[in-house]
């Protein structure tokens, strides 16, 4: 009974801690939109040391974008790729872009394809866009038309524009193994 009663106090007190960092993420959220970059480092860089992905994430955010700190692209994707291992999707989709456009690191379409799947998997749309369109044209991974398409579907679905473009070409020109089908071309046309 007594083990038994411990493991409920410990259980417990891990509800509070966490219920503690959330909190204090949405402090550091806060101070963020009033512009108070300082204080919001202040507040997530303890949380992200401890391993809080939401706190990681927006400390990546800050460093990728020089706000309040300085500028630096190595510590934002090791933030990134933190919070992304525990499966942050949006660290997720900022690590793959990261490794794409060679911020922080030299390109490495692999590890861009490796991050995009995890978070396409996840139902992130500007993922299944640009995992579609390393799978149409082959970057970081071997051509796979279907796939390609596939994804561009389900981005479409969510009424994402790019992907939608994508087919509406593919459609247009038979371009990914499609024939050329102008009824769908007009189902995919983009809206201005």
């Amino acid at each position: 009974m007594k083990y038994f009663s411990q493991i409920i106090l410990i259980t417990l007190s891990l509800s509070f801690i966490s219920i503690a960092i959330s909190g204090s993420v949405n402090d550091g959220y806060q101070a963020f939109l009033k512009k108070n970059y300082k204080k919001a480092y202040d507040i997530w860089e303890p949380l992200a040391a401890a391993g809080n992905a939401d706190a990681q994430f927006n400390l990546a955010l800050l460093l990728k974008n020089g706000n309040g700190i300085k500028k630096n692209h190595r510590q934002a994707l090791i933030m990134f790729l933190k919070a992304a291992r525990q499966g942050h999707v949006e660290a997720q989709y900022n690590a793959g872009l990261m490794f794409r456009l060679a911020q922080g690191i030299s390109v490495s379409n692999k590890d861009a394809v490796i991050w995009w799947q995890r978070a396409a998997a996840q139902g992130f749309t500007k993922a299944q866009h640009n995992l579609a369109v390393m799978y149409g044209y082959g970057i970081g991974t071997r051509v796979e038309n279907k796939k390609a398409i596939q994804l561009w579907r389900k981005a479409a679905k969510k009424g994402y524009k790019e992907a939608k473009r994508a087919l509406f070409l593919a459609y247009t020109k038979g371009y990914f193994g499609l024939k050329k089908d102008p009824k769908m071309a007009e189902k995919y046309r983009p809206s201005n």
